[in-house]
């Protein structure tokens, strides 16, 4: 018998301590096995947890498309999911941990389509129950329409100081539009945008255009496509000049009407082009302003750009100049004048002259208030030039210094005698008293109107009064 089955090898183990009581051993081994699943299954409790936003991939658009229709979806963009599970699980998931998606190749009558959620890892999803917040996704389907529109190019911020924005352009000037019809028809104008802020020279740029509507308002819609993904705008950047305005009238008021002030603003106005055709520019001629038949003071407004020689670009904040007129009508004014005051001119030491007024000899003037006012029978300085008169009588017309924007007519009858002196008397000379051979006869002038003038002289018409 070999030594290890020996009996007393036989009784040292029986008497070891790790055999002893086997029973309880095993009992004690399956309570723990219970105990830990116990509190494994206490610490990894099942959860539950709502995830929010998480995009809903759009598949098979085309099958719709194919139909020549566009769609839009109204709702259904994102998905709300609660999903339940281990907390070890569950707890750490986001919305990037699922995937969504949307087969538009199944959408039904009422162009809805259902959403489904899948776990991004596989592995996870055995252990996890998801529930839909809302697993449809909405659409409008519509015809697809082209529309042919211009684009507008538009400059954003101010040039460098001296300097002002000219013209600005894009190429090509027309985009075609593709897309539903509802929002097709919304679209009134695609913008391209650049910015010139702080620019002293042009500016040259690629732009994504944008659809505007009619509030320019941008449309971002995504089922809106162009033909062109970007456009060319080219900005001219100019150098300035302040240059004065010049307003003046044309034609003719109405009778004895008068325009006696024209008012305007603004006086001056900055200007910008090339420096070789800024250069020649002096002012902008407004003269156009017509007052023909006129009779009534009036104001107008007259757009710049029509002034602007060809190359020269408005660049102040005034598009426009105010115009006012002051028309004023022409006032009447007598002055009644006697022989006294009429001034003898060119008189000969060897004639006598008398100047005789018939009734009332008047000076009839017409003219603005305040000129009018200003005019006296002294500042007329009427005089008679009498040089070269010979003997007799003759009907006459005083002359006078014009006044200034004043005319003048003479109303009445004036007749001038000339007569030779008389002799001294001598002892061969033995007249009766009180005769004058050759004097005047004192006969007075036939009634009537007549004008005479001496050559260099201002004479007036001469009425009967």
């Amino acid at each position: 018998m070999s030594q290890e089955n020996s009996p007393e090898n036989k009784t040292r183990l029986r008497d070891m301590k790790i055999f002893q009581n086997p029973g309880l051993k095993l009992i004690s081994i399956f309570l723990a096995v219970i105990l830990w699943l116990i509190v494994m299954n206490v610490d990894d409790y099942s959860m539950t947890k709502t995830i929010k936003g998480i995009p809903v991939e759009q598949l098979n658009g085309s099958a719709i498309e194919n139909m020549g229709k566009v769609y839009d979806v109204v709702n259904g963009k994102t998905v709300d999911i609660v999903v339940k599970g281990p907390r070890s699980v569950v707890d750490s998931l986001t919305a990037d941990n699922f995937y969504a998606s949307a087969d538009l190749s199944e959408v039904s009558v009422t162009n809805s389509v259902q959403i489904k959620v899948v776990p991004r890892d596989t592995r996870v999803m055995n252990n996890l129950d998801i529930t839909y917040v809302n697993n449809t996704m909405n659409l409008t389907i519509e015809d697809k329409i082209k529309k042919d529109i211009s684009i507008r190019a538009v400059a954003e911020g101010q040039p460098a100081e001296g300097y002002a924005l000219g013209t600005v352009s894009v190429s090509p000037n027309i985009i075609q539009v593709s897309g539903p019809q509802s929002i097709v028809s919304k679209v009134t104008e695609v913008r391209a945008v650049v910015n010139v802020s702080g620019k002293d020279q042009n500016v040259e740029s690629r732009v994504t255009p944008r659809c505007m509507n009619a509030y320019g308002e941008a449309l971002s819609s995504d089922s809106l496509q162009l033909s062109l993904e970007e456009v060319k705008v080219t900005a001219k950047i100019f150098p300035t000049k302040e240059i004065p305005i010049r307003v003046s009238v044309t034609g003719t008021p109405k009778t004895d009407y008068v325009v006696t002030d024209v008012n305007y603003t603004p006086q001056t106005i900055v200007v910008a082009g090339a420096q070789q055709i800024l250069d020649g520019v002096s002012a902008i001629e407004v003269n156009d302003i017509g007052v023909d038949d006129a009779s009534e003071s009036f104001e107008i407004n007259r757009e710049l750009d029509s002034y602007l020689p060809d190359g020269i670009y408005l660049a102040d904040s005034n598009k426009e100049v105010a115009v006012s007129l002051t028309m004023e009508r022409k006032q009447e004014k007598e002055i009644e004048i006697t022989a006294e005051d009429v001034e003898m001119r060119g008189a000969s030491d060897d004639l006598v002259y008398e100047l005789v007024v018939s009734g009332v000899y008047k000076i009839r003037l017409k003219g603005l208030a305040a000129e009018l006012a200003e005019v006296t029978k002294e500042s007329l300085g009427i005089y008679l030039n009498v040089e070269g008169k010979e003997p007799g009588k003759v009907d006459v017309s005083p002359s006078y210094q014009k006044p200034n924007g004043v005319t003048v007519n003479m109303v009445g009858r004036m007749t001038l005698y000339v007569t030779e002196k008389a002799e001294p008397p001598t002892e061969e000379n033995t007249g009766e008293p009180g005769e004058n051979p050759g004097g005047n006869t004192g006969e007075g002038s036939e009634g009537g109107t007549s004008t005479s003038g001496v050559p260099g002289e201002t004479g007036g018409q001469q009425d009967t009064p």
